[in-house]
């Protein structure tokens, strides 16, 4: 029996530095401050590039769903481009994903309220 897979995408601009956006996607420990669903993960660096940077990270956020995100950071000229891939897998992701998509939709506003 195949699993329901759920994904989204949300994407937004700051003027906020590259590199401090960087170091707070880097830093698990704190996701809880701007993250809906996650207090701490374990973020894993997949590209490094000069105005380019993905992290990854997968996690249990509900017995029987599976969690893959990928932030993508991207500078261009003065403002920087943030993307984050969401997809989920499991049964429960039927009932979760209506929920889980109205936690999210700040998720990026909140995150630059951090910086």
């Amino acid at each position: 029996m195949k699993l329901p897979v759920w994904s989204f995408e949300l994407q937004r601009e700051t003027d906020a530095p590259f590199e401090r956006v960087v170091e707070r996607l880097m830093d698990g420990e704190h996701y809880g401050a701007w993250h809906p669903r996650h207090g701490r993960v374990s973020p894993r660096l997949v590209v490094s590039e000069q105005n380019r940077v993905e992290i990854e990270h997968r996690n249990i956020p509900v017995m029987g769903v599976e969690e893959w995100s990928r932030y993508v950071v991207e500078l261009r000229g003065e403002r920087v481009t943030l993307l984050h891939v969401g997809r989920f897998r499991g049964l429960p992701v039927l009932l979760l994903m209506a929920y889980w998509r109205i936690k999210s939709t700040r998720l990026w506003e909140r995150f630059v309220e951090t910086l």
